[in-house]
């Protein structure tokens, strides 16, 4: 009798043992499937040492929707020293990008630490794939396009002159290791306008981005306008964007655009020097 109650006692706690086992394992899958799309923005900072965040995101992990926000990291750390603490990502000082981006995420290669997900933007052709694991990502090529695009927020001394421009971004397939950029991509800013000079538009311009090794080489040139900019510069992890850029009015227009070019630099010269970063 005594060994059939300590059977019966046994099985007992076997059974509570198995019930607690189910309902953590039915808790834990439940959280991932309705893990929210914010989860998104936290892995897009940790991934880009904050420099790129994810706004108004809505869905899930596996399937959601947000807007990207270039932040401006400098002007982050200043707050920082301030106490003042930032309410969100769609209150961070930055660029945001006009349109969603939509995604979607592949469970099932995550069991074995692989990433599978696709994303798009409204001005896409077709999404992008993206793929890879926690130390190399990999992104096929591709492009869109943005018609108004405000870079006033963009820190200092963008914020002064508020310009706009419609952008257009081409890249070829990407890998970010170890947060290493390596891949090629074109920015073109055309139509671009300031609110403090009636000259518009005042150009358009050409920025090449070549990531390879430990920091990623940049160069700007004019392609139209009576504001030409010239300038390189580079972008790392550690450091990042450090930039010097020229610029030089047209005869016809350079009185007109005086003020403007004091505030973006000092003068060197005929032309303008530009510093970010150095």
């Amino acid at each position: 009798m005594a060994s059939r109650r300590g059977a019966s006692r046994s099985w007992g706690i076997g059974r509570v043992v198995l019930y607690v086992a189910l309902g953590l394992i039915v808790a834990v899958a439940t959280m991932l499937v309705t893990a929210p799309a914010s989860l998104v923005d936290l892995a897009l900072q940790r991934a880009t040492d904050g420099r790129v965040r994810l706004a108004d995101a809505t869905g899930s992990i596996w399937n959601g929707q947000g807007r990207v926000v270039l932040v401006d990291v400098a002007t982050i750390a200043n707050r920082e020293q301030q106490v003042v603490a930032p309410r969100g990502p769609a209150s961070l000082p930055g660029v945001v990008i006009p349109g969603t981006i939509r995604w979607e995420v592949s469970a099932l290669p995550l069991i074995i630490g692989r990433l599978q997900a696709s994303a798009s933007h409204e001005s896409m052709a077709k999404p992008v794939v993206i793929s890879g694991n926690a130390s190399r990502l990999q992104i096929t090529g591709g492009s869109l396009q943005l018609p108004d695009v405000n870079l006033a927020r963009l820190g200092s001394p963008w914020t002064t002159v508020r310009p706009t421009a419609s952008l257009a971004v081409t890249w070829q397939p990407i890998a970010l290791e170890n947060g290493r950029f390596n891949g090629q991509a074109v920015l073109e800013l055309r139509d671009v306008a300031s609110a403090l000079t009636p000259v518009r538009p005042l150009g358009a311009y050409r920025i090449d981005i070549d990531g390879t090794g430990t920091a990623s080489v940049i160069r700007m040139s004019s392609l139209d306008g009576p504001l030409r900019l010239s300038g390189q510069g580079t972008w790392s992890p550690a450091a990042g964007l450090r930039f010097t850029a020229y610029a030089e009015a047209d005869e016809a227009e350079r009185l007109r655009l005086q003020s403007l070019l004091g505030l973006l630099g000092r003068r060197d010269g005929t032309r303008t020097m530009i510093k970010i970063g150095a």
